[in-house]
């Protein structure tokens, strides 16, 4: 059973069709004698006999009349295969893998994607939505072709790491904060605010304490969330004042928003990828699409 192949299936349905050896020969550009070989090892593997003998035509018997239709499908099922097979490498039905962040995938994300499946539409995508660490590790482990994150992930030298854009941070408060109206304001007006932020310290989180650092400020940590919708959320409910990327993961009237003026923080966001590997063909066309898409100079830190 284990040496039934394609071509015997194409051989035996040619001749169930025409009931003849030397017209089936013809058909598929090979000697009788060779055709009819294909035929007695089937037989020899399926175990039963699929034709009756008459003279120089052939019959289905009984057997071979319940298998034609489970050789066309095994046929049919080969043939789909193989097209899906080709299909995940071709650049224009192919198949990508995106790893990224959730602010990415608010808004900056989709508009993108609908830009290049306009047109590429044969494309398919798979999307997974995660921390930095986890579409770091994603990209390199090979569950996904490409990742979307900031900051710059460092001494991670696997990686293939190209700047898309900067994600500028504001300052997010209660509605009724004595901040509201503020054209702008600096990190030192947040010194012994009660603040909600990120728990991770990678990632975002760095980028916030680090900017604290640098300003000599000691900052008073009520809260702390990986999830900004849920960030965000408890700053609704006026449990304390956060600094979070632009846009919202949703629009708030029960917030204000305050420009960081002193020191103004910007995440650079990333896409990266494994330079061990290949990229599929549409996913690197899909990373070729975006990086032409990147219009301001990007200095990388050291390590990145």
């Amino acid at each position: 059973m284990d040496r039934i192949n394609a071509d015997l299936l194409r051989t035996f349905l040619e001749v169930a069709r025409l009931e003849h050896l030397g017209r089936a020969a013809d058909v598929l550009q090979a000697d009788q004698s060779t055709v009819s070989r294909k035929i007695t090892r089937l037989e020899e593997e399926v175990g039963v006999p699929l034709f009756e003998r008459i003279g120089r035509s052939v019959r289905l018997s009984q057997a071979g009349r319940r298998f034609v239709p489970r050789a066309e499908r095994l046929l049919h099922d080969l043939r789909d295969a193989i097209a899906d097979a080709e299909g995940a490498v071709s650049a224009e039905t192919g198949e990508v893998r995106v790893g990224f962040l959730h602010t990415v995938g608010s808004r900056w994300l989709p508009e993108r994607l609908a830009r290049f499946l306009h047109a590429n539409p044969g494309v398919r995508f798979i999307l997974e939505e995660g921390t930095a660490a986890e579409v770091v590790s994603g990209v390199v482990a090979g569950d996904q072709d490409l990742g979307i994150l900031g900051p710059p992930p460092p001494n991670v030298p696997d990686l293939a790491i190209h700047p898309l854009f900067r994600e500028r941070v504001a300052v997010v408060v209660p509605s009724q904060h004595r901040l509201v109206g503020r054209s702008s304001c600096t990190l030192e007006d947040l010194a012994g605010e009660p603040l909600i932020l990120p728990r991770s310290r990678s990632g975002f989180r760095k980028v916030i304490d680090d900017a604290f650092a640098a300003q000599g400020l000691s900052k008073h940590v009520a809260y702390e969330g990986d999830d900004f919708s849920i960030v965000q959320g408890l700053v609704e409910a006026g449990l304390g004042s956060t600094l979070l990327p632009m846009p919202l993961p949703t629009p708030s009237t029960r917030v204000g928003i305050i420009p960081l003026r002193d020191p103004p923080i910007a995440r650079t966001m990333v896409l990266v990828w494994d330079r061990r590997r290949t990229l599929p063909p549409a996913a690197d066309l899909f990373a070729r699409r975006l990086l032409t898409e990147v219009s301001e100079p990007f200095d990388l830190p050291l390590g990145a």
